[in-house]
């Protein structure tokens, strides 16, 4: 290992847990929405008109750093006509489970 990857390696291992996890949900969140669109052949642009946006929040949204609301989720989830996400209750179980598809850092195993 390089020193430069032990460094940064060394930076990651001081975050804490509950950062990390903020910072994966957000950057699942922005590729999950990346997935759509090139799978819609739409652009950031294309989702930016429809939900009434400037193109250039929605490229901040794309970086993975933004803190995506449930009223910014449920908009772009409408326009895309798909979910970014989904929460289901097991009435059996009385339990939940949180998807963003495969992306989703809580889906892996």
């Amino acid at each position: 290992m390089t020193t430069h990857n032990a460094l940064f390696q060394q930076c990651l291992a001081e975050i804490p847990q509950m950062q990390r996890a903020e910072f994966e949900l957000c950057q699942n969140i922005a590729d999950r929405i990346d997935d759509i669109l090139h799978r819609k052949h739409l652009t950031q642009r294309d989702l930016a008109k429809m939900i009434g946006k400037r193109e250039s929040e929605v490229s901040r949204w794309m970086t993975g750093r933004h803190n995506f609301t449930m009223k910014t989720i449920a908009s772009i989830s409408v326009a895309l006509g798909e979910p970014i996400i989904s929460v289901t209750k097991d009435r059996y179980a009385n339990s939940y489970s949180i998807a963003c598809e495969d992306a989703c850092p809580y889906n892996k195993q």
